[in-house]
């Protein structure tokens, strides 16, 4: 369940998940415990680690009944407790992105399962703060991934339910109040997604860009007005006769 990679594959994927929220927002703490020798797992190997006991978890006909007996083969696998807390608590933001796709199989009583196995060790509340820290940090500089594109990648079935066309079309919705660039990230992941099931999100994709190209050509608009505003060159009104 433990994932490993030798350093030519981790670069590869390292760079595949460079657009994924959850890493983002949690490579830079595993790094550092990486680098303090805390942990040998690189924070490629945390991610994929956590990613895998997920989609068991949540692929299981009764997720919280087999929790505990995957919580105890991964910790048996890992070398030491800081292995096994780490990719946890990577496990329990993935899980958060993917409670409303999940919604009804039990997702915060088995957040609160993880939680309560993992309580006394040291390096877990400073490294969920760091997480936290680097989410806020994102908003701040308005630069922050949203989990949109991450809930659009979690759409992996060929016989796709009503829930999940609904669901893509609530991206889609929620996307609209996003910046252009925000919007960008998403109809690119949207796109891939469109690519990959025969163009069947057509109507949602082509709806997410006209509407980004109007935000863009607005905001563009208003650069340039501001543009003449500040030139002293420029009257925007004419003068009396």
């Amino acid at each position: 369940m433990i994932v490993r990679l030798g350093k030519e594959r981790q670069r590869d994927v390292r760079h595949r998940l460079l657009d994924d929220v959850v890493y983002i927002i949690s490579h830079e703490a595993l790094r550092q415990m990486n680098r303090e020798g805390q942990t040998e797992l690189s924070p490629v190997e945390v991610y994929l680690s956590a990613q895998d006991f997920c989609k068991t978890i949540l692929g299981s006909p009764d997720a919280e009944e087999g929790l505990d007996d995957e919580m105890d083969d991964l910790e048996d696998e890992a070398a030491g407790a800081n292995d096994f807390m780490l990719i946890m608590a990577v496990a329990i933001v993935m899980l958060q992105a993917l409670s409303k796709r999940h919604a009804g199989e039990g997702i915060p009583k088995i957040q609160f399962r993880i939680f309560e196995r993992l309580d006394g060790n040291e390096l877990l509340l400073p490294l969920m703060e760091q997480m936290a820290y680097k989410e806020d940090s994102r908003w701040m500089e308005g630069k922050k991934s949203n989990l949109l594109a991450y809930e659009l990648r979690s759409i992996g079935k060929e016989d796709m339910s009503q829930e999940d066309w609904v669901r893509v079309a609530d991206v889609v919705d929620s996307a609209m109040g996003l910046t252009p660039e925000g919007m960008q990230h998403v109809e690119n992941v949207l796109a891939e997604v469109n690519d990959r099931y025969g163009h069947r999100f057509q109507k949602e994709l082509d709806r997410l860009r006209q509407e980004r190209k109007r935000k863009s050509d607005f905001n563009i608009n208003i650069e340039k007005l501001n543009d003449i505003h500040d030139n002293p060159n420029v009257n925007l009104f004419k003068p009396s006769v």
